[in-house]
């Protein structure tokens, strides 16, 4: 059962730095990881400048998390804020 704790938090670093890496400011965003199933709470908003491309940037965001190594889905139940 440790292990499991070591793992979900693991996920959940990896999650949130892969987050960084997207025109997408998660900054509200809460994540929970159980046994690879990965939900996203909160609020998310296109970062200034990239309003235009906000879809595409969520929507390659969910695509690369969903990519991880350990990740087995990704319910993104955030709201968005523009």
């Amino acid at each position: 059962m440790a292990n499991q704790k070591t793992e979900n938090r693991e996920l959940t670093k990896t999650i949130r730095k892969e987050m960084s890496r997207f025109a997408v400011d998660c900054n509200e965003v809460i994540i929970s990881a159980t046994h690879g199933n990965i939900s996203l709470h909160g609020k998310v908003r296109a970062m200034k400048g990239h309003e235009a491309t906000f879809e595409s940037s969520v929507n390659a965001l969910l695509t690369n998390l969903r990519a991880q190594r350990g990740v087995k889905d990704v319910h993104p139940e955030w709201q968005v804020s523009y």
